[in-house]
């Protein structure tokens, strides 16, 4: 709240969605090859004979967890980098525009986009496993107290599910994440040494770094999109 008030303060209800419209791109590509990588590695899954009514969570963790490398091979690691690296650099560069992705490409070559690209695959990957195993665990717990068919379960549903998977997967996997961050922000370490060195600093308080805006972030994200591409799947199909 502090962070929000001075946001607003210096800059109005506007500097709340800075960044914005690179920010929605992002969101949109990744949300599209996160979807379409799960349901198409579950294809592959049933047309490979395996029945996976038997263990619905298991196989969501599992195609959640192939769905996730790719998204954070594809998308989600080079985004980070420059979106971290340029708040970075903003922040040292005494008010100078922060270069863009171009600039930094061209004094840093293309491999700067994935410094950091193992902590961000491994925490993409456990992240949207967490979320597919779940919103597919916690819907079928609503439907079977509240009597709904899961196709035919209300938008709500979908909706706490989507939250629900979203909130615990942050609780879950932060501590790679701050790692994540400290990395790409320049930490010149590998991944093992920075969580030592975290630790050492700030003891078990240092991996809950960013939770308190993670979580109501990621609840209501993926509520949503869960929500929407359920709603969609039913219109469409």
């Amino acid at each position: 709240m502090e962070c929000t008030r001075a946001i607003v303060d210096a800059n109005g209800v506007r500097g709340l969605y800075a960044g914005f419209v690179p920010f929605l791109g992002q969101m949109i590509a990744k949300s599209s090859v996160r979807f379409l990588a799960f349901e198409v590695i579950t294809d592959a899954i049933d047309l490979s004979g395996v029945d996976r009514e038997k263990n619905k969570s298991a196989w969501a963790l599992v195609a959640g967890l192939g769905a996730g490398t790719i998204e954070s091979l594809a998308l989600t690691a080079p985004t980070d980098r420059i979106k971290v690296l340029r708040q970075s650099l903003s922040a040292q560069s005494g008010g100078a525009p922060a270069p863009s992705a171009l600039e930094l490409i061209r004094q840093r070559g293309v491999s700067t986009l994935y410094v950091g690209g193992l902590s961000t695959t491994l925490r993409q990957s456990s992240s949207v496993a967490v979320r597919f195993a779940c919103f597919g665990k916690v819907k079928e717990a609503f439907c079977n107290a509240f009597g709904y068919q899961e196709k035919q379960a209300p938008t709500w549903v979908s909706f706490l599910a989507g939250g629900t998977g979203g909130a615990i997967s942050v609780c879950l996997n932060n501590p790679i994440d701050v790692v994540k961050s400290r990395i790409q922000a320049g930490y010149e370490g590998g991944i093992v040494k920075c969580l030592k060195d975290t630790y050492k600093n700030r003891g078990l308080v240092g991996f809950t770094a960013g939770l308190s805006a993670r979580v109501p972030r990621l609840f209501l994200s993926q509520a949503i999109q869960f929500s929407l591409v359920d709603y969609f799947k039913t219109l469409l199909g």
